[in-house]
């Protein structure tokens, strides 16, 4: 049986790929780096210290980076460098710098994490008026692309910026991903998997192509919009599948 577009959406998200997506995973909606530390879309070019994340949240890996080879070199030193939120920051040990400006550690990771010690509470509530800000902004555009209702739109931009959110803070669970995909699509996760398994036994789409129809009465839409959304998520799977 051919991937469909929907079965594509149900075996993407709630099957639990999300759940253990790392960076650039293309399961997640709104896959395209980069990303600053605000949500804040940077481009999709070559990623810079402060434009380093991706649409979930997640962060660039050393062996992610554009410049990365087998042959890089540590350097054992003091290294400077700006975190994510602006500030200057010092690191010793083993590190290597890229060409993209982005730093390093031993371990791989891109040494802009937020500092607990620098960073005072008045910018950690900047961030959030601007996370909050960009929320809206979004949801509206959404909306007025898709002719939703604009509480839907923000609805929707809310619940993706708290998932991207969720992964900049801890490692997501399967009970995120359930909870993802309660408040995302207004469906259960159980009865989800449930569909899954049930079109692969009988080699039947019907099962969801109706939870598709769920999907769109829970955003307020129909059928064929509610496709045209998902399919502009996940359209590096639909390519990967032939589905157009």
């Amino acid at each position: 049986m051919k991937l469909t577009l929907i079965r594509l959406f149900t075996l993407a998200v709630l099957a639990g790929s999300l759940s253990a997506c790392s960076g650039g995973s293309s399961s997640d909606p709104y896959y395209q780096p980069w990303y600053d530390v605000y949500g804040n879309y940077c481009g999709s070019g070559t990623p810079t210290s402060g434009c380093n994340f991706y649409s979930d949240g997640t962060k660039i890996t050393l062996w992610d980076d554009p410049y990365y080879s087998d042959s890089i070199l540590l350097t054992y030193d003091y290294w400077s460098y700006t975190d994510s939120w602006g500030y200057r920051q010092n690191y010793k040990g083993y590190a290597w710098l890229s060409s993209d400006g982005i730093l390093y550690d031993e371990y791989g990771n891109a040494l802009n994490e937020m500092s607990d010690t620098s960073v005072s509470a008045d910018v950690i509530a900047q961030a959030a008026e601007k996370a909050q800000q960009v929320s809206q902004a979004v949801g509206k555009a959404l909306a007025q692309k898709y002719a939703l209702q604009e509480d839907k739109g923000v609805m929707i931009s809310k619940t993706l910026q708290d998932w991207a959110q969720l992964g900049r803070d801890r490692a997501r669970t399967e009970a995120d991903v359930s909870d993802f995909a309660s408040r995302l699509y207004g469906i259960d996760a159980t009865k989800a998997k449930g569909a899954i398994q049930q079109a692969l036994a009988t080699q039947s789409e019907k099962p969801l192509e109706d939870m598709n129809v769920d999907v769109a009465a829970y955003w307020g839409t129909s059928p064929e919009v509610s496709k045209q959304i998902l399919k502009s998520w996940y359209k590096q799977e639909a390519s990967t599948y032939g589905i157009k």
